[in-house]
């Protein structure tokens, strides 16, 4: 703080100096055309040109001037041209300034008048050589005196460093220890020196990241491996249940440390969009790597990262990113939600391909501004994409709805595929718009009695031909054979699996309010 403060003050003094200047100049040119003298045979305006010559001189080296933090500037050794270059003008200021004056003095008509003005004339060439070794010897001063400064700046500089990289080194050993206490002291020493220092906060952060893709501590690690071996619990979507086995198999002081490392992620990361300027405690330009992390009551709501990975991420609990705001690309592929997911007007770009969503999903009212693709997703409880807008091309093909999946009032201004999808719960495109006829061919409805569906215009269901319980959906107004225009979503053969797919796929925006031309079918 010290090195910037000294920095802003010689900028502002330089700035000072200039203005100086600039004033000295002004005044210098009706004093030239008023012809007033300064001295005798020396022109005011002369003196001034020269004050502002040197005023604005010293002016630009104190604002561009001094050395930055981490700036290491090769230091040059002053040559010996230098010297004779400062010997030089000394020699030539004194000699010139004589001459000048000399023939000036000539021109007096009184012979003792002449010789009076020589003898002024002399000395005040030695007062110029004089003048001009000082300049010189304040240069060199000058000189001196910025590398001192720089040797000072950079030692501070040094100083800190090894300052900020040993207490980094040290918390980073205290997220390894036993005890849990120990670790969160780790965590909290980790943001404060990311708070102070922002071009650490990167790497502070892929260590916090770290920690959280590591695999939790287990009270009972036979308990754990009994339950997955079983398929896991009785009934994974009650969220009493579901968190009363987590605290039976995690250690319960695990979970405060991961959720402790979830918190400090998100205090640095929210900038609400009512505040016109981001909080002092928000950290810009960050990346989160939670590839395959194990995640408990995620929130992100009004959070802002340059990119984000979520790839076959354990979301358990809710999972919030309300008003989230992601630059890069977001990956969800594989990941697994187990309680309500919330993206109520997010925006980011993302792939869901294959996840899995075991509670509520709400993408209310979001907008998905190029292709939204939900390959192969399965939802065990609620989806509600209802007046959701699809911009680009909407890919279900594969996805599985187990409760309710309601498109009420939705706008698709790109194609909407819902190829081979199978509906086991209420369903509803009521009021939905589609600017292209919407694909559902061979999609499957599970039938139960009681369960309301509306589809989307022309489509009916009529009995699977396999002769079970559940039915198909035909277009009316087409052939109930193969649909009438091919199938876009249809991959190569060559095409990398399902998971990598997210990956080599064009960038996709889920939630922007922009505007841009439906992504072409591929």
């Amino acid at each position: 703080m010290k090195r910037r403060g000294g920095r802003a003050g010689r900028r502002t003094a330089g700035v000072v100096l200039l203005i100086a200047a600039a004033s000295a100049a002004g005044v210098a040119l009706p004093a030239g055309r008023a012809g007033t003298e300064a001295a005798p045979y020396v022109p005011a305006w002369s003196a001034l040109a020269l004050t502002a010559v040197v005023l604005a001189t010293t002016g630009l080296g104190l604002a561009l001037g001094g050395p930055r933090r981490g700036d290491r500037t090769e230091l040059r050794v002053l040559s010996w041209w230098w010297v004779l270059t400062g010997v030089v003008l000394i020699v030539v200021s004194m000699w010139g300034a004589t001459a000048v004056l000399l023939t000036l003095a000539d021109t007096a008509p009184d012979a003792a008048k002449r010789v009076e003005l020589r003898l002024d004339a002399v000395k005040t060439g030695l007062t110029v050589g004089a003048g001009a070794a000082g300049l010189v010897a304040l240069l060199l001063g000058v000189r001196r005196q910025w590398l001192g400064e720089r040797t000072q700046a950079y030692q501070e500089y040094d100083a800190a460093e090894k300052r900020v990289t040993e207490l980094y080194t040290k918390a980073a050993d205290q997220l390894g220890h036993d005890k849990a206490a120990v670790r969160l002291a780790g965590l909290y020493a980790l943001e404060r020196v990311a708070q102070h220092n922002p071009e650490h906060r990167q790497t502070i952060v892929d260590v916090i990241c770290a920690y959280l893709r590591m695999p939790p501590v287990l009270t009972d690690p036979a308990r754990a491996q009994s339950a997955e071996a079983d398929g896991g619990p009785p009934d994974r979507r009650r969220p009493d249940a579901r968190e009363r086995e987590l605290r039976a198999l995690i250690d319960p002081q695990e979970l405060q440390v991961r959720i402790a490392a979830q918190r400090i992620l998100r205090d640095h990361l929210r900038w609400s969009r009512s505040e016109q300027s981001p909080p002092a405690t928000f950290w810009p330009g960050i990346d989160l790597d939670l590839t395959g992390a194990w995640l408990v009551k995620l929130d992100l709501i009004d959070c802002r990262m340059r990119g984000a990975g979520f790839g076959n991420v354990v979301f358990e609990g809710f999972a919030r990113f309300d008003r989230a705001a992601f630059g890069g690309r977001t990956m969800f592929a594989g990941a697994v939600f187990t309680g309500t997911a919330d993206w109520d007007t997010a925006d980011y770009k993302a792939c869901f391909q294959e996840a899995l969503f075991e509670g509520e999903t709400v993408f209310r009212e979001t907008v998905f501004a190029q292709r939204a693709d939900f390959r192969g997703v399965a939802f065990t409880g609620s989806a509600l994409f209802s007046r959701s807008v699809f911009r680009g091309l909407a890919v279900f093909r594969g996805a599985r709805f187990g409760a309710e999946a309601f498109f009420s009032a939705a706008a698709f201004a790109g194609e909407a595929v819902f190829r081979e999808a199978e509906f086991s719960g209420p369903a509803s495109f009521q009021d939905a718009a589609f600017d292209t006829a919407p694909a559902l061919w061979e999609a499957r409805v599970h039938t139960a009695p009681g369960i309301l569906r509306s589809w989307p215009p022309g489509w009916r269901e009529v009995p699977s031909p396999d002769g079970s319980s559940s039915t198909r959906l035909i277009d009316g107004a087409a052939s109930a054979g193969e649909p009438p225009v091919p199938d876009h979503t249809v991959p190569p053969a060559d095409a990398p699996d399902v998971l990598d797919a997210c990956s080599h796929a064009p960038e996709h925006t889920v939630g922007t309010r922009h505007d841009p031309s439906p992504e072409p079918a591929e």
